[in-house]
């Protein structure tokens, strides 16, 4: 499988992280409404945060929550690599499936060779 963007979505309340081959594979996964509230941090192929920008707000008419839309730009905070010890699982393609796959890919060892 080719990567276009290696996206890294962390699940905050199970502390498990999904690899994504793309960004667009990320966010038709991540509802927009959990991703409003908190539920999912993103990364960067090296690992750098990133944060969603709603173009269209998540909105709620009583029991019902439309999902918003939203893009995944540049942030700040915590690397990926800095957050690796507090992941619970690793889910993603071949290539990004265990701890020492992300790791190995995030320190560069197997960035642009793996998945493809």
């Amino acid at each position: 499988m080719a990567l276009e963007r290696v996206i890294f979505a962390f699940a905050t309340d199970d502390k498990s992280l999904t690899a994504f081959a793309s960004e667009s594979e990320a966010i038709a996964y991540c509802e927009g409404a959990d991703v409003h509230s908190g539920l999912w941090q993103f990364f960067g192929p090296a690992g750098e945060p990133l944060l969603p920008r709603f173009l269209e707000q998540v909105a709620r008419w009583g029991p019902f929550i439309g999902q918003g839309r939203y893009q995944l730009h540049q942030g700040h905070g915590a690397s990926l690599l800095e957050l690796l010890p507090s992941v619970s699982s690793v889910e993603g393609p071949e290539g990004l499936q265990s701890f020492v796959d992300v790791a190995r890919y995030l320190r560069g060892g197997s960035r642009g060779s793996a998945l493809r």
